[in-house]
């Protein structure tokens, strides 16, 4: 005699399928990210400038460090390769001991572009690292804000949310974000969380030229003041800032934020 299949066995099968597609599709997709990605950090030899930033007045010695090799445009020689490859790219962004390492591009007409897009321009769930539309893709803007998607499967711009922990952001204070032509490093001095469209919102995404001083000094403090955990730093107006920005999930619509100051720009 034939079993009988019952209403509940089948629901259990079609849960139990939709489950294994889910986790098989978010493996997949990280496997996806974390291989393109290791292909543009081979092509831009990140390996070679993996350590540790040191501050000039920390260093044992006082020679500088070594200019990067130059293309015949005079851009840092690593990054030419991929820059001729998408002209959308402006620049490299690293924080040391983490996952953060990725090409920064930008799309002048709108910050919803690369938002499900890879660095070849194909569809892609986890995007890539932005720069705000409003800013100058040269790098001459006071806030240079910087976007990425908060990835559950820890790429992307997840591991900002480390910096929750004053433990963590003492040991990674430091950002590298260099510009096509400039290595350059910040200093982190505030990290906050803000809801969009909320009563108590933040727009600190409308800030990237300083009208006065007292606009930029205005736009430090609330920084500071919203900042989760205290520090010593405050920028001084004319210092350059960076804004890196993704979703935090601890509410609808909350945005976790990171903001550095630059500390040093070489060639």
């Amino acid at each position: 005699m034939k079993r009988k299949i019952t209403l509940l066995q089948i629901l259990f099968l079609c849960v139990f399928v939709i489950s294994a597609l889910t986790i098989g599709n978010y493996y997949y997709n990280k496997h996806k990210t974390e291989r393109e990605m290791a292909e543009l950090q081979n092509a831009a030899n990140t390996d070679e400038v993996a350590d540790e930033y040191v501050p000039p007045d920390e260093r044992d010695d006082e020679v500088p460090p070594t200019p990067e090799p130059r293309a015949e445009n005079g851009m840092i020689a690593r990054y030419y390769e991929l820059y001729e490859k998408n002209n959308d790219m402006i620049g490299w962004i690293k924080v040391y001991d983490t996952v953060i390492n990725y090409p920064v591009v930008h799309n002048a007409e709108s910050n919803s572009f690369y938002l499900h897009k890879n660095f070849d321009k194909k569809y892609s769930a986890a995007g890539i690292p932005f720069l705000d539309c409003q800013c100058r893709r040269d790098g001459d803007c006071d806030n240079m804000i910087i976007y990425g998607h908060n990835m559950r499967n820890g790429t992307m711009f997840h591991q900002l949310l480390s910096y929750s922990d004053e433990s963590f952001s003492k040991t990674h204070k430091y950002i590298s974000f260099d510009t096509l032509y400039y290595k350059c490093y910040y200093k982190v001095f505030a990290v906050f969380r803000t809801n969009v469209g909320g009563a108590n919102e933040f727009k600190y995404e409308q800030f990237v030229d300083a009208k006065s001083e007292e606009e930029y000094n205005a736009f430090v403090d609330e920084c500071k003041k919203r900042s989760i955990y205290k520090t010593d730093e405050r920028p001084s107006y004319g210092e350059k800032l960076l804004t890196l920005s993704t979703c935090s999930y601890s509410s609808k619509n909350e945005r976790y934020v990171v903001v550095a100051r630059l500390v040093e720009r070489t060639e």
